[in-house]
């Protein structure tokens, strides 16, 4: 079994809505405004292993652990989409942050996007990175294989985890990507997982989106290659002239991890507001 040292800020705890929310810092943390970074299902803060360092260059970096995943707690229930949405407004007032920019990926999309159409949070751009916008549609056969697919790969020894991560890693992906993948894969609850999908039959943020009043970057996949938003989602959101949609080619879902400097080399300059 194989491990390095991800060098790593050390973790820090914060009770949010009653429950121990786990996050790491990056950068200059004594600054009021922010980069918030959150995470798809089965993942953790460490899934920024690489994208935290590089924006920490310019700006203080959270990436937080939601709700049953990584170092944070695991309650019995409180998974919908827009619980997790109220307990990051809840760290985002308690760390006193004047200034938020936003990035979600997957879940951590979904989530996003419900935080950016709340005009009272002090959101100023928002990267939505192949989000899932809609959770729980679809045939049910096809929403019971994602489910099972998802939480057979959790709660599992450290070497099966390691097996099954490396198996599956792009080729794009640094041995720090594979380990933190590990950490969380080996953390995250098994019913946490099956929560979220139990909690959010018939979840769509389209509605949500149309309402962002925040310039807004959508970082898609190619659907043939495993990407999660289709055409028809973005027909929808054509309508908010405030959205960008790039889509970068042979990147998979996880197109942070696997095509790094393709992601950064579109969300950097759209962050610092170019």
């Amino acid at each position: 079994m194989t491990t390095i040292d991800l060098n790593a800020p050390p973790l820090e705890l914060i009770d949010v809505s009653g429950y121990r929310m786990a996050y790491r810092q990056w950068g200059k943390t004594d600054q009021d405004e922010a980069t918030l970074l959150i995470h798809g299902i089965t993942s953790s803060s460490l899934s920024w292993i690489r994208v935290a360092p590089r924006l920490a260059e310019r700006t203080r970096v959270i990436a937080v652990d939601l709700k049953g995943h990584g170092d944070s707690a695991r309650p019995s229930q409180g998974y919908r989409v827009r619980d997790q949405a109220d307990e990051v407004m809840a760290l985002i007032g308690r760390l006193r942050l004047r200034e938020v920019r936003l990035m979600g990926h997957s879940w951590g999309g979904a989530v996003s996007a419900l935080l950016a159409a709340n005009d009272s949070l002090p959101i100023s751009r928002v990267v939505l990175e192949d989000p899932a916008i809609q959770l729980g549609g679809g045939p049910p056969e096809r929403r019971q294989q994602a489910m099972q697919n998802y939480t057979g790969s959790v709660d599992l020894p450290r070497e099966e985890t390691e097996r099954r991560v490396r198996g599956t890693a792009a080729p794009g992906w640094t041995e720090e990507d594979i380990q933190g993948k590990i950490d969380a894969a080996v953390k995250t609850s098994r019913a946490s997982v099956q929560a979220v999908f139990d909690e959010n039959t018939g979840f769509d943020a389209t509605d949500s989106l149309l309402q962002v009043r925040v310039p807004t970057l959508m970082v898609r996949a190619e659907v043939a290659l495993g990407g999660i938003v289709g055409e028809p989602v973005l027909e929808r959101l054509r309508e908010n002239p405030r959205i960008q949609v790039v889509t970068i080619q042979r990147a998979d879902h996880n197109i942070h991890r696997g095509e790094f400097d393709a992601f950064m080399a579109v969300v950097e300059p759209f962050l610092a507001g170019a």
